[in-house]
């Protein structure tokens, strides 16, 4: 069994799978090839898609807090997905930016080995 098969056994959302394959090419194409750290890295994005699916999915069904009152107080409670939400797009972010495939990094790569002493 394949890194990708053993990831596609985790990742059943087709948004999820659509995305690891979107990376696998995008990082495939930059550098000729993915290796095994990169899979996982792309395998952890993945994941993150699927269970922003599933808190996006609570949200709309149980919205983003609910009004509770026990007799004379009145409150307001936040649904946790929304939390939870915020920290897996963060954590894809991250997961992007170490890939080098949000345009901030790609900028940095491209400043990185363009620093015009060269043509000093």
């Amino acid at each position: 069994m394949t890194l990708k098969e053993m990831h596609f056994a985790e990742i059943t959302n087709e948004r999820a799978r659509a995305l690891y394959e979107k990376l696998e090419k995008a990082c495939t194409e930059r550098d000729g090839a993915c290796d095994e750290a990169t899979l996982t890295l792309i395998a952890d994005a993945a994941q993150a898609e699927q269970m922003k699916e599933l808190l996006q999915s609570d949200i709309r069904e149980r919205g983003i807090g609910k009004e509770y009152s026990n007799y004379r107080q009145k409150y307001y409670r936040p649904n946790e997905s929304v939390k939870e939400l915020r920290a897996v797009m963060d954590q894809q972010r991250r997961i992007l930016k170490e890939l080098r495939l949000t345009p901030a990094s790609r900028n940095a790569e491209i400043a990185r080995y363009d620093d015009g002493f060269s043509e000093f």
